[in-house]
């Protein structure tokens, strides 16, 4: 199942697949070019396989941000060599219930959550990542998207209760220093 999609600078589309724990990567014609898959993309616990790749984002040194769902887990994917996998090693807390990934910079990471919105920060060039601040999200909504402009961060509420008539609420994020 299609879930989230980044763009590299050659115009490529790399499109998570929620269900099967890999990427497609999808041509400029939008033609099929391959699957990008690693046995580290899947989990050994089985319910951890019920939602897998989700969040992705294009680094502008070459190489995917993708967040697995259940797990957590960060994986730094070099487009630039052969497709190479790497887990980013999270130093204190991990990730939890993952969704949408923006840069906010080439080494801080937004990364909006059911539970809360993430700024994540790497000063290795993605080797390892730290959970540097916090930001909540709206009551009763789940955040599944975030996008920046201006060096704003702002987060896509797309279902939960609390707005009947809403499908959709947009909120900046504020973050506090964990």
């Amino acid at each position: 199942m299609a879930d989230d999609v980044a763009v590299d600078a050659e115009g490529n589309a790399y499109i998570t697949d929620l269900n099967k724990s890999k990427l497609w990567k999808v041509g400029v014609s939008g033609e099929y070019l391959l699957p990008i898959e690693s046995p580290i993309f899947s989990p050994a616990v089985w319910y951890h396989k019920l939602a897998t790749l989700n969040g992705i984002v294009y680094h502008p040194k070459g190489y995917l941000l993708v967040s697995h769902s259940t797990t957590g887990d960060l994986f730094k994917v070099d487009i630039m060599n052969n497709n190479a996998v790497k887990l980013v090693k999270m130093i204190g807390k991990s990730l939890s219930l993952p969704d949408g990934l923006e840069l906010l910079s080439p080494n801080r990471l937004v990364v909006a959550s059911m539970l809360g919105i993430s700024l994540v920060g790497s000063n290795d060039d993605w080797e390892t990542a730290t959970i540097l601040e916090k930001a909540p999200v709206v009551r009763h909504r789940f955040a599944t998207g975030v996008t920046v402009k201006d060096a704003k961060v702002y987060i896509n509420h797309m279902f939960g209760m609390g707005y009947p008539k809403k499908k959709h609420v947009l909120a900046e994020a504020v973050f506090a220093v964990l």
